[in-house]
């Protein structure tokens, strides 16, 4: 098998470093990892040494890997050790394929903030938003729905909802991973729409009411129900 296979129809440089990106963010290549010498791995690739070495730059750059002199590249821990590049790159991220650990921690967050979100949504929603919801929630099992698109329209409505414009932007900038996330659960794995759906407009309804703590145990089961048919790829 070769690892490090000849990129595809991109441009060069951005297929050489997108296909070293995914090896890293899925977990295929992990932290302390050496990558081969650079002619190898070039060869391999069918690209030029040039090509490859740029990609390579740009990701010690991105925090993803650090270059040593006289003893070639590892793999750095970007979850440890952050940097605003690192972030920028997940947060564009389009594939499902997630390291186990950054998933969970993904996750984690993604609950704290909905929960918190929901709370404030509470205090914070305007009606039209509220109404939009609903009909969301009534409208997810209907015949020729784009099922993602609704179900990331929910939850982006939820965070604005909150009043809290950092909340919103941040989930807006974790679209592509989210989006693709959502599609696997429920294209993909199964996840119950119907069940979706009416935890959607239980959600809503605690909204409505201004009851603060059913919201944030409502939009928990919400997420968990289709986190945990995710986490099951990790079993």
């Amino acid at each position: 098998m070769n690892l490090y296979e000849k990129p595809g129809a991109e441009s060069l440089g951005e297929s050489v470093l997108h296909s070293l990106q995914r090896k890293i963010i899925s977990g295929e290549l992990k932290s302390g990892d050496w990558l081969p010498p650079e002619r190898e791995m070039a060869e391999q690739m069918g690209i030029s040494r040039g090509s490859l070495h740029q990609a390579i730059l740009a990701l010690e750059y991105q925090g993803f890997v650090s270059i040593i002199p006289r003893k070639g590249t590892v793999v750095c821990d970007y979850r440890k050790h952050p940097t605003p590049q690192s972030l920028a790159v997940l947060m564009s991220y389009s594939s499902a394929e997630l390291d186990k650990s950054i998933f969970i921690d993904m996750m984690d967050y993604r609950i704290w903030m909905e929960r918190e979100c929901a709370r404030l949504a509470c205090t914070n929603i305007y009606d039209s938003t509220l109404l939009e919801m609903g009909t969301i929630a009534s409208s997810l099992c209907g015949v020729e729905v784009d099922v993602v698109e609704l179900i990331f329209r929910f939850h982006y409505l939820l965070t604005q909802a909150s009043g809290n414009s950092i909340f919103s932007m941040i989930f807006r900038g974790f679209e592509p991973a989210v989006r693709s996330l959502t599609q696997q659960s429920f294209q993909t794995m199964g996840t119950d729409l119907k069940e979706t759906a009416q935890l959607m407009k239980e959600l809503v309804h605690c909204i409505e009411i201004k009851d603060e703590a059913a919201a944030e145990t409502t939009v928990v089961r919400l997420l968990s129900h289709g986190i945990d048919q995710l986490k099951s790829r990790y079993i």
